[in-house]
């Protein structure tokens, strides 16, 4: 299958910037058969940076929002399987480590093992990473026992919500897979795959296949519009986590990660 790296950027040109840099310095880019930079309510400021990175571009004349914005980029893109970032996502792993997971992540997208698969780093995830939550029920295994009997009478008071956060133990507890076989399992490469039912779609950076995304995922956001808007648009992760995505069976590939998250500028939200 052929492979594409798209990156949408509604402004937040320093973050792009600094982005690109390190995919440039890790020449990420040669990996790829395709890619692309989409800029919703385009403007100069983003082409001129597609043209110092040498990165083809196509963009819209107003800002579409996420959901908007990853539907037109993974139309425009057509390569079979994409890896999908917002503009604020910088490589941390060396070539040699993004070589070896970019394999394996692609070998299990196309075999249909994954159905997406995170590339957000696992241990060093960079900004606004909303993990407390999930604490709150499943602390480490090196919590206090004050936190852990707290955390114990939460899941027995919470029962079902307790449930639907114990995907987060993948980020909390190397050994999450043998405490929740059910949920999670050890691939043969020895990264993990996380039920839907509990783990959430997340807009991280991520490989998907490009039909799957745009017959499958795109449309169930569509269809349950409503609610939680950023600059008055919907953002895929609010429509599909209020309980369509837990109710499927596909499975999340979650490695140790390449990228960390880091918003450079305000952008307004």
């Amino acid at each position: 299958m052929s492979i594409g790296f798209g990156i949408l950027s509604w402004r937040g040109y320093a973050s792009l910037n600094a982005a690109l840099e390190t995919y440039r310095d890790a020449q990420l880019f040669d990996l790829f058969d395709r890619t692309l930079l989409f800029l919703p309510q385009m403007e100069e400021a983003g082409i001129d940076i597609a043209d110092r990175f040498n990165l083809d571009y196509a963009g819209a004349p107003n800002n579409l929002g996420i959901l908007g914005g990853f539907k037109a980029l993974a139309q425009t893109l057509e390569t079979d399987v994409l890896v999908l970032a917002e503009n604020d996502y910088m490589l941390i792993e060396p070539r040699e480590e993004v070589t070896k997971q970019l394999s394996v992540a692609r070998r299990h997208i196309e075999a249909g093992t994954a159905h997406v698969w995170r590339l957000r780093h696992r241990w060093l995830p960079g900004q606004t990473w909303n993990i407390e939550r999930a604490q709150k029920y499943w602390p480490k295994p090196d919590a206090s026992a004050a936190q852990q009997r707290t955390a114990q009478w939460r899941r027995l008071l919470r029962p079902m919500k307790a449930r639907r956060l114990i995907g987060w133990n993948v980020f909390l507890d190397e050994a999450a897979d043998e405490r929740f076989p059910e949920y999670i399992r050890r691939t043969q490469e020895g990264d993990l795959l996380v039920s839907s039912h509990c783990l959430p779609w997340a807009n991280n950076i991520f490989m998907i296949r490009r039909d799957f995304f745009l017959n499958t995922i795109i449309p169930a956001a569509e269809a349950a519009q409503g609610g939680r808007l950023i600059n008055g648009h919907p953002t895929i992760e609010t429509e599909l986590n209020r309980g369509w995505w837990r109710r499927q069976d596909f499975w999340i590939g979650v490695g140790k990660g390449l990228f960390t998250h880091g918003r450079l500028g305000d952008r307004g939200y």
